[in-house]
């Protein structure tokens, strides 16, 4: 649920590289949006939109008080973002201490900081985590699952450093419902938590509240937790997943969960092949996507709104080509909906679109089978929620 920019780590450079796109005077819901801020839109009953009100928009709403944005990230029902600076920013839904800054009310309207010094953050359903530049994992929110990774099964409501990985230079990290995944420099991947669906990749479904390698990947370059399934891209290109696979959100064919990661395929002619030369995943609930090197874009899983975007609502179980009208730089999942911004810094939305995360101003009860256009605005890059979308304004 995530958008990145390049990382300082292999084959991610060209994640959400955007050509300049002055959009100095773009009006959203009445507002001129500065450069390096955040326009956000969809469900917002615990001010997890981040402008200050409960109230839903059908269309981007600036977020006041958050500029330099690098990274933007969606939860469940609350949001995180880095600044060039190092600076975190949270806020929404605080029940469990997701927004981090140590108060107990439940709900946080506008942006808190909460730690600097980092360079990537992740969100889960109700956790939250950062990397600070030495490479040290920080973590706060729910952890009744032990998604946290600090040993123990205790809510924080301020980040706790997880030691665990104290010895290991954390690159990357993504969370799920209560699970969570993170990559290191040398492209190891370790994951924690809730284990019921074999979300771990340990081989075994058993749940723990510590870090530990998932066996049988390496060179990993790109990580993404979805709600209790786990995507991983090697360096060679292909994808890996491990979880929960019911609505083959896996995409390797069946619809067994696989507590070991397995390849993600697509077709080709009369067979199956392994899915190639792709940089980046993404993850909703239960559908995944990916965008490979020269900017196309796959999807597969869960299609009940049609998520996955291939004009139908028919269920992938092998990743599908989706038809895109100019070349892909950035993707995320929410709930039943995904997120695309292109090269030229379009971006478009697919899926459900109740809660008008679609961001057209309709909220269509019959969901959006194709990329559609979310209008009037550029972006350097995207995120999702459950619900509710945001985007990054371009800095230059």
């Amino acid at each position: 649920m995530t958008a990145r920019l390049p990382r300082p780590h292999a084959c991610i450079a060209v994640t959400v590289l955007v050509s300049a796109v002055s959009i100095v005077g773009m009006r959203a819901a009445g507002a001129t949006v500065a450069p390096g801020s955040v326009v956000t839109w969809g469900a917002n009953t615990y001010g997890q939109l981040g402008d200050g009100t409960v109230v839903l928009h059908h269309t981007p709403a600036a977020i006041a008080g958050l500029s330099s944005v690098v990274q933007i990230e969606g939860g469940r029902e609350h949001g995180l973002a880095r600044t060039a600076d190092g600076s975190v920013y949270a806020w929404g839904w605080n029940r469990y201490g997701q927004v981090g800054h140590g108060s107990s009310a439940y709900q946080v309207r506008s942006p808190v900081l909460v730690l600097s010094g980092a360079v990537d953050i992740g969100a889960g359903h109700y956790s939250s985590f950062a990397v600070k530049g030495d490479g040290r994992l920080w973590a706060w929110g729910r952890n009744t699952g032990g998604q946290l990774g600090d040993g123990t099964t205790t809510n924080r409501r301020k980040p706790v450093q997880i030691t665990a990985l104290s010895g290991e230079t954390v690159v990357q990290v993504s969370g799920g419902r209560d699970h969570t995944m993170a990559s290191t420099d040398d492209g190891t991947v370790y994951t924690w938590g809730n284990n019921a669906y074999g979300q771990l990749g340990s081989g075994t479904y058993a749940s723990r509240a510590t870090p530990a390698v998932v066996p049988g990947i390496s060179r990993v370059v790109d990580v993404m937790a979805g709600r209790d399934h786990c995507l991983a891209v090697s360096a060679n290109g292909s994808v890996w997943a491990w979880g929960r696979n019911n609505l083959g959100q896996l995409g390797n064919g069946d619809v067994a969960k696989h507590p070991s990661p397995v390849r993600v395929k697509t077709k080709a002619g009369a067979s199956n092949t392994v899915l190639s030369s792709i940089v980046e995943v993404g993850a909703g609930a239960d559908h995944s996507l990916a965008r490979a090197g020269d900017g196309t874009l796959y999807a597969w899983g869960a299609n009940n709104w049609g998520q996955v975007g291939d004009g139908t609502k028919t269920t992938r179980w092998l990743a599908v080509k989706i038809a895109m009208p100019a070349i892909v730089a950035g993707i995320a999942g929410g709930r039943q909906s995904s997120i695309a911004v292109t090269v030229t810094g379009a971006v478009y939305a697919w899926g459900d679109g109740r809660d008008g995360q679609l961001g057209d101003g309709s909220t269509t009860s019959s969901g959006r089978t194709t990329p559609g256009l979310v209008p009037g605005l550029a972006a350097d890059g995207v995120a999702m929620g459950r619900d509710f979308a945001f985007a990054i304004v371009p800095s230059s």
